[in-house]
């Protein structure tokens, strides 16, 4: 039998270097196209990021992985022809590679990122690949609230940023261009995607890692250490019964490995959501006791702190801004497709408790240089 080939875009970024150690797990020849960056050539910044996905345990075959330098901003990708491993129009198409920023400086920029050159992608790779799974978000959902239907996806909402208006043109131009190329495609779409559930592990700066920072601040400003605390009260601007949808990478990219493995996933799209989303009261509540402040502090939630704001109250502010449209999430996701193609999808999450949080602690600390606590 022969190989089992995937072409994968952003194979550097959190949820592809994941991915990328998934199917390489599941023998497949992995071919990754990318650029390289401040004089990093494109291989060692995909070896980096998938060894540093692995963790501390066995690493799979990285014989299997190949790394093919691409220009996605140009029409033919920087190909003066088709890499080898290309030629067999065989491969499965697996685009992650995007602009993910929620704050963009220069919004025509990160479209034609996210959509011109998606497009790109798809043209240039169509005469090698039989079919196509493009990682979209589930937040093209926009400002909606309620369920979200998983077969949804122009009804006319509003966008928090401009990252998930692009997300969305992204996800019609791919189906418009995909059914012109007769490419079979499906779409999966990710929430917020969190720290690993073995090491604590996130290469991107994720909802619990500006919570774990926050605190790390709080300690180093005031010379404190786990189990000490400034305020016996705080104020946080966030809606305590809203659950937002974080979901750890690795069971995430897990589903997107049996997505793209799939012989039944083509033409649906799928949320690749947390089934059981934790509440913000809850989460924190867990934050306090990894810290060893559960008991000696008192949060009260309230939409809007009004001044004066202590020290504390205005790191919590400045620092969840650009998030609280998530961490505030009246959605639900529709998992109906997923659970169809992944029976026991439900069982690949496990609610967040406090020895996940304590590694996404240790994590976050050692990043940072070592430890605030004492």
């Amino acid at each position: 039998m022969s190989a089992r080939t995937a072409i994968v875009t952003g194979a550097n970024g959190f949820i592809g270097a994941y991915l990328v150690q998934a199917l390489l797990k599941r023998r497949w020849m992995v071919h990754a196209l990318g650029r390289g960056k401040d004089g990093v050539p494109w291989p060692e910044r995909v070896l980096a990021a998938v060894r540093a996905a692995g963790g501390p345990g066995e690493q799979p075959d990285l014989s299997r992985l190949h790394c093919h330098e691409a220009d996605l901003a140009r029409p033919d990708l920087g190909f003066a022809e088709q890499p080898v491993g290309f030629d067999k129009s065989t491969a499965v198409l697996v685009h992650l590679a995007g602009d993910t920023r929620f704050v963009s400086s220069d919004p025509a920029a990160q479209r034609r990122v996210n959509v011109d050159g998606t497009l790109n992608v798809i043209r240039a790779l169509r005469p090698s690949v039989a079919q196509m799974v493009h990682v979209s978000t589930a937040f093209v959902a926009g400002d909606r609230t309620g369920t979200i239907l998983e077969s949804e996806t122009n009804v006319g909402q509003g966008f928090h940023n401009n990252y998930e208006k692009t997300k969305l043109e992204a996800e019609v131009g791919v189906r418009a261009l995909c059914g012109e190329l007769r490419l079979p495609l499906a779409i999966a779409r990710p929430s917020i995607i969190v720290n690993d559930t073995v090491t604590g592990r996130s290469s991107a700066f994720t909802h619990l890692n500006v919570l774990v920072e926050v605190a790390n601040r709080i300690q180093e400003f005031y010379g404190i250490g786990d189990g000490e605390i400034v305020n016996r009260e705080i104020r946080v601007p966030m809606n305590p019964s809203a659950r937002p949808n974080t979901a750890a990478v690795d069971p995430i990219a897990e589903a997107l490995a049996l997505i793209v493995e799939s012989p039944n996933a083509t033409g649906k799209t799928f949320h690749l959501c947390h089934p059981s989303p934790q509440s913000n009261a809850g989460i924190f509540g867990l934050i306090l006791e990894a810290f060893g402040i559960k008991g000696k502090i008192s949060l009260h939630f309230i939409e809007q702190i009004p001044r004066p704001l202590t020290r504390t109250e205005e790191m919590f502010v400045r620092a969840f801004k650009i998030y609280l449209p998530y961490l505030n999430n009246c959605k639900t996701f529709d998992l109906a497709n997923i659970r169809t193609v992944i029976s026991d999808y439900d069982a690949m999450f496990q609610p967040a408790n406090v020895d996940y949080l304590r590694k996404v602690i240790a994590f976050e600390r050692a990043e940072r240089g070592g430890s605030a606590a004492r």
